[in-house]
């Protein structure tokens, strides 16, 4: 959510803030897409993992939502589906991390640093490829939610190859650029996907009626008007929002 991505560090945070939620956030201070772990919380994606569940199993979680952006995307995607979140909202994520299969898609944006981290035995391959990650250990009651701007094809093919896979939807837009979550905070329509991921009920005004409309949004395909109807609940949920490198964009 920094860098080129063009939101502040804390835009997912401040936009919940308002919210009847408790919220967690996470950075990848060593930016290394997670693999090298979370200083005081694991050296690795799976003691990151073991120690954001510690976290979690004393907050009295219902419901469990995790978003990121870009790279931040990346992590929602593996900390999702190893949390077994109820929902993993990803705009623009990275799929992959392999640099044969990226350059098949014609990704070269992280080719440098890839290769520093393969070089230095710093990526885990149980988590470079997504789409396997996602097959083999996605929780049933896990659903994903993956956002980009289909005028991009970088960012497509990332994202098309998780199409086929159970429990993801994919939302196309055309013209968003890489900075989706930023042209859908601009449009007014970023609150509005967290608010449904997390059952909080919508603001006043248009929101109650779950749409979009032209006006708001001119031009814009219709994605957003796919998503379910809120469901309001009193209980606490708990947002886990995941931060991208700094310098990855």
């Amino acid at each position: 959510m920094v860098g080129r991505i063009g939101i502040p560090p804390f835009e997912f945070f401040s936009m919940t803030g308002e919210l009847p939620v408790k919220r967690l956030f996470v950075r990848d201070l060593r930016q290394a897409w997670y693999h090298r772990g979370v200083p005081d919380h694991g050296a690795s994606i799976p003691e990151v993992a073991e120690s954001l569940a510690r976290i979690l199993s004393h907050q009295e979680v219902d419901r469990l939502v995790v978003a990121g952006t870009s790279a931040g995307g990346y992590a929602a995607l593996v900390f999702g589906t190893l949390l077994g979140a109820h929902k993993v909202l990803c705009f623009a994520p990275q799929t992959v991390l392999d640099l044969d299969i990226l350059a098949a898609i014609g990704d070269h944006r992280w080719d440098e640093r890839l290769k520093r981290q393969t070089a230095a035995g710093g990526l885990d391959p149980r988590f470079i490829d997504l789409r396997r990650v996602l097959g083999e250990a996605r929780r049933q009651a896990t659903t994903y939610q993956v956002y980009f701007a289909d005028s991009l094809r970088a960012d497509r093919l990332h994202c098309e190859r998780l199409s086929d896979l159970r429990g993801v939807r994919l939302y196309r837009f055309g013209h968003a650029g890489h900075n989706i979550a930023r042209s859908l905070r601009d449009r007014g329509s970023l609150g509005r996907v967290l608010r449904r991921a997390l059952h909080v009920p919508p603001q006043v005004g248009d929101e109650t009626t779950g749409r979009v409309t032209a006006a708001e949004a001119p031009g814009r395909r219709a994605g957003l008007r796919q998503l379910h109807e809120v469901r309001p609940q009193t209980d606490v949920d708990l947002g886990v929002v995941l931060d991208q490198p700094r310098d990855l964009l």
